[in-house]
This record gives C-alpha cells, sequence and structure tokens, in this order.
C-alpha cells in the first residue's frame, strides 16, 4: 500500500504522518502539484489531499476530479463542493442540509453603510465579529465595538462575514477521522482575550464528559457528512445566554498540534492506520471489511459498546467477545449486589431519548405517556436477561423490590388489550412482552403467539416499516435476544411472519431501510428460512459502504439520511445486524 499526501509546505503534520508510516512499514510519499500537467501517474492507492501550488481555484477542481477517478482521494469535498471552504457558504449549506444542529445568522455587506443600516435595523448588535470569509487559525478576526472598528479590518467589507458576538466560555473542537470522532477538545480564550483559537494563544482542554461528548459527535458527524469530509476539525460553541450548541464552522484540513497535546491521542498514526484499512478494499469482501472495522475501532463505540459485543458475543459464542463483554460487566451491572441494586433503580428511573429519526415519532410519543411504565419496566428486563445470559447473574429478586409482578402482569395485560398500541409501539411492545415471559416464567407471563400474528397481519397497508420490526421482534424475542434456539413447535408461525415479511421487501424495496432488510435476514438464520431476496439485499450491501470508511450505510432507499449518515456509532445497529446476517448462528447453525 502507498499513501500520497499532496502538500506544498513540510508542515509539522505532514512530518508527522511521515513518522508514523515508516514505524508501520507503510510507503507514504509527499509531494507537490503546482500545475494540472504535473500530475504523476503513479499515485498511491490513498491519496491525502492537504494544500498544493494549484491554489483554490478551477484547476484544484480539475485536478482532483482527476484523481477521483481512480484512486481514494480523502477529503474529496473540494472537489465536488469547491466553496466548502467558506465560512458564509458553510453556514447556510448546514442549515439547509438538516434540521438537528443550530447555525449562527451570517451576513455579508458590500459596504459600510450597508453594515449601519443592518445595526439600525438590529440585524447587529455591538459587539459583533467579523472574520475573513475565507481564512483559518483565527487569522483576521475581529470584536467590532463601534462601527469605526471596521476600519482596522484587514480584509475590504466585502471579503468578510458578520455574525453577532455569542457569550461562550470557550468553544470545542470534534475531530473527525472516516466517521469517527477521535476525541474533543474544549478552546478556552487568553486572559482579555475573545479568541479561543489555540494559534491564538488560546489554551485547551479535553472533553470527558459522556452527555456533552455524544451530543458533539453527532454535530461533527453530522457536519463531516453533509461536507462528504473524510477528515476535519468541526467548530462548535456554546452558547450561554439560548444554553444552545452553534455550528461555528468546519476546517477541511485541520491541524492537529494542539488537540494532541491536549488528548494525548496519536492522530497520524490513526490516520495511516484508517488508509490501511481503506486499502483492503482491493482484497477484502464487505463482511470482511465491515467485521474487521467494527472489531478493531470497537473503543470509539462509547454508548453501543455493549449492544455490539451482547449481539456478537450470544449469536457466535466467541471467546473473543466474551473477554471484551466481561470489562463492561462493572459499568453494565456492577460487581456486588448493591452495585446491582443501585444501577437497576438508576434505569428504572431513566427514560431514554428519542431522536427525530424514531419511526412513527409522534404516535409513539403519545403512548409512551399513555403506558409510563413500559420503557421503566423494558429497561429492567433487559437487564434481567443480560445480566443472566452474559454474567450469569439472577436479578430477580432485586428488581421484585422496584417493581412486582403483578404491576409486570397488569401492564402486560393493558398492551395486548390495546391492539392499536400493539401495532405502533411494535418493537418496544414486542421486547417487553417476549422479555416479561422470560422473567415471570409461569403461564401468567406466556405470549399469545397466534394473536401476535393476526395483529402483526391487520397492519395499514402503507404501515409496512412498523410491520416488519414487529414481526422481527417477535423472532429476536422467542430467541431471547439470540440466547436461545427458538422452539421448532412455534417454528411453523414464525415462517409465516417470515414469509410475509418477504413479500413487504420485494413489494417495497426501494422504501426499505438497510436496518430492516438485514434484520429480517438475522431472523431468517434464526428460523433457518431461506429466502429467494438474500442475494438482492447483498447486492445493495456491496454497493453502501461509506464514502469516508468501512461501514454500511442506506444509500439507494427512501430511509436515507444523507446528512447524518456516516456516522460509525450511528451506524452500529445497522452493521452488527449486517455481520451476524453473514455469520454462523452458534445455537442453530454452528
Amino acid at each position: 500500500m502507498k499513501i500520497s499526501v499532496i502538500c506544498k509546505t513540510r508542515e509539522w503534520q505532514v512530518e508527522r504522518l511521515k513518522e508514523e508510516a515508516e514505524k508501520l512499514s507503510v510507503t507514504l510519499e509527499v509531494l507537490d502539484i503546482p500545475s494540472v500537467d504535473s500530475l504523476p501517474n503513479n499515485l498511491g492507492d490513498i491519496v491525502l489531499w492537504r494544500s498544493s501550488s494549484l491554489g483554490g481555484g478551477e484547476n484544484r477542481f480539475k485536478v482532483m476530479n482527476t484523481i477521483l477517478n481512480d484512486r481514494f482521494l480523502i477529503n474529496r469535498c473540494l472537489a465536488r463542493i469547491p466553496q466548502a471552504t467558506e465560512k458564509y457558504f458553510q453556514q447556510e449549506y448546514v442549515q439547509k442540509r438538516t434540521k438537528t444542529i443550530h447555525c449562527i445568522p451570517t451576513f455579508r455587506f458590500q459596504s459600510k453603510e450597508a453594515v449601519a443600516r443592518a445595526i439600525e435595523e438590529k440585524t447587529l448588535r455591538f459587539p459583533f465579529i467579523v472574520k475573513p470569509n475565507k481564512g483559518s487559525k483565527g487569522e483576521g478576526v475581529a470584536l467590532i465595538k463601534t462601527l469605526n472598528d471596521l476600519d482596522q479590518a484587514e480584509k475590504p467589507i466585502e471579503d468578510l462575514v458578520f455574525q453577532n458576538f455569542i457569550k461562550n466560555s470557550g468553544d470545542y473542537r470534534i475531530f473527525v477521522l472516516g466517521g469517527r470522532v477521535l476525541g474533543i477538545i474544549k478552546r478556552i480564550a487568553r486572559e482579555g482575550g475573545f479568541l479561543n483559537n489555540i494559534s491564538r494563544g488560546g489554551s485547551a482542554e479535553i472533553v470527558t464528559d459522556p452527555k456533552t461528548f455524544n451530543v458533539l459527535r453527532r454535530v461533527g458527524t453530522t457536519v463531516a457528512s453533509i461536507f462528504d469530509l473524510t477528515i476535519c476539525g468541526v467548530d462548535v460553541i456554546y452558547d450561554e445566554i439560548e444554553q444552545k450548541f452553534f455550528f461555528l464552522e468546519v476546517n477541511t484540513v485541520p491541524q492537529w498540534r494542539g488537540f494532541q497535546k491536549a488528548t494525548g491521542i496519536n492522530v497520524a498514526k490513526e490516520i495511516i492506520l484508517f488508509c490501511k484499512r481503506l486499502s483492503d478494499r482491493q482484497i477484502k469482501t464487505i463482511p470482511e471489511l465491515v467485521q474487521e472495522e467494527y472489531a478493531t475501532q470497537i473503543h470509539f463505540l462509547a454508548g453501543k459498546k455493549f449492544h455490539f459485543l451482547s449481539r456478537m458475543f450470544l449469536w457466535t459464542g466467541k471467546e473473543t467477545y466474551e473477554k471484551m463483554i466481561a470489562d463492561l460487566k462493572k459499568t453494565y451491572i456492577g460487581e456486588t449486589e448493591r452495585e446491582h441494586e443501585i444501577i437497576l433503580r438508576k434505569v428504572h428511573m431513566t427514560l431514554p431519548e428519542h431522536g427525530n429519526q424514531m419511526v412513527a415519532r409522534e404516535a409513539r410519543m403519545e403512548l409512551f405517556t399513555k403506558y409510563p411504565n413500559l420503557e421503566p419496566c423494558l429497561n429492567l428486563l433487559f437487564k434481567n436477561l443480560f445480566a443472566e445470559k452474559i454474567y450469569g447473574i439472577n436479578l430477580r429478586p432485586l428488581i421484585k423490590k422496584i417493581v412486582t409482578n403483578d404491576e409486570f402482569i397488569s401492564l402486560k395485560n393493558s398492551l395486548e388489550s390495546d391492539e392499536d398500541a400493539l401495532r405502533i409501539l411494535s418493537t418496544h411492545a414486542l421486547n417487553y412482552l417476549y422479555l416479561l415471559e422470560y422473567y415471570i416464567q409461569t403461564n401468567e407471563g406466556r405470549i399469545d403467539l397466534e394473536r401476535y400474528l393476526r395483529v402483526g397481519n391487520s397492519y395499514p397497508v402503507n404501515n409496512f416499516e412498523l410491520q416488519i420490526y414487529f414481526f422481527t421482534h417477535c423472532i429476536i424475542g422467542a430467541s431471547m435476544f439470540y440466547s436461545e434456539k427458538i422452539n421448532n413447535e412455534d417454528i411453523g408461525v414464525y415462517t409465516k411472519m417470515l414469509k410475509r415479511i418477504e413479500q413487504i421487501i420485494s413489494d417495497h424495496f426501494q422504501q426499505i431501510s438497510l436496518d430492516n432488510k438485514f434484520e429480517f435476514l438475522v431472523c431468517a438464520r434464526l428460523c433457518g428460512f431461506h429466502t429467494s431476496i438474500e442475494e438482492q439485499i447483498l447486492a445493495e450491501a456491496s454497493r453502501s459502504l461509506s464514502p469516508v470508511s468501512n461501514f454500511l450505510i442506506d444509500t439507494e432507499n427512501s430511509k436515507a439520511a444523507p446528512e447524518e449518515r456516516n456516522d460509525f456509532v450511528g451506524s452500529e445497529h445497522r452493521n452488527v445486524l449486517f455481520i451476524m446476517s453473514q455469520t454462523l448462528y452458534q445455537r442453530h447453525e454452528g
């Protein structure tokens, strides 16, 4: 494998890349491209573009697109969106493409008089910020307190962007590599200053708070996806008055000396290892690429780590996954009975966050209000199942201190008598009913399989997504989330469910997400069901590798969300299902 780094200077970042490439026995060359005609024929398999003597005009655009024809070009953004380095364009572009990120009102003016009118109309308020539309490292940024301060600006007014000052205690740099957030730092201005940039005397500290990190992770990967960036630095600021995070800008050629010092992360090493995995696309199958990506990068999964490892361990029974999930025992359920109880009470009191992308969100939220105990009780039942199946811990005596069997059964009866709720809640209701059967282990908790088949077949014609989830979670529930073999006497009913899902997917293939399709394949393996559409599903998977890394994203169906798709963590559910669907199930096929 060979990496070509396009850079017109021997900057610190490039020297670090050379050092790490040598340590990892990777061939890396650094070269400039001074003209369109000077593009070498023997560029590396992976090309990382940082800068060139071509500048930022049509010539760069032309050369980048030439490279794209037969090479993997990291940060191909500028070959597709030439204006991506402009601050005004960035704010406008992000605002148009997602509703999940707050953008800063940003203005441009052609004269000082036009600025004065904006102040008079209260579009701008003193003090406000001016910055070059094209610029980096805080150069040329000024805090304007009077109109006469504009005369000190380093650029003509028409080359500046204007933003109202945001009261803050620092801003955040999110470093994104291949859909993963390597780390996040908070940058704080020096005393008496207003610029948080490290290059302008600011200091930096690593962000470790899980809640803040998760919010900023989503912002970082969303912005990177919008601009089709493999490597970037996304800057965000927290408005202390509005109490919201606002997108500041994205750096398409990020520096990382200050970031590395604050976090201890060897960024250059991460980039070289990432490039090595990208080069494997030439020699490995899609399942191999995806499995290796998640297996080697699992430490970036954060809150999704247990989900991934529990599914892979229960599905494969492999010692590798058993060892990794053993390391999560303390955080998942604790080491002592006292710790178990504290964690159980906490999860019972904690309601999950429901993102805007949740299927049938409005209708489901109404039903969560109608059945307020559903999610807290479901949280307990999940803990009970996985604690026992993975760690050999029986939590029933402790759970009974929190929720009585009568309360569990009462909720079950209410749900089963409300067929509209069963259809709309779908996965949430089915998970509860099957997990309760495992927990109670008496006739009171038994599921009514034939009834669930009838309810599942009674969905409105166009509500096929919830219908798929309803049937797949009957089957997954019957396997106790892959920890048990499904009873042979029930396979006939589950086969009817699978045939219905198969028909739905066949009839609405372009409208069905990859998550639904992979979950169907997993359920088919659970039941030993051979489906005629597996080849069609896998053909779509082969065309669905993320453009920034080796994981699968939705691209070919109406459920695709281009502004958020290149997210390693956010794609975990889809990818673990894909890996499982292409791996022997230990309890049935192994």
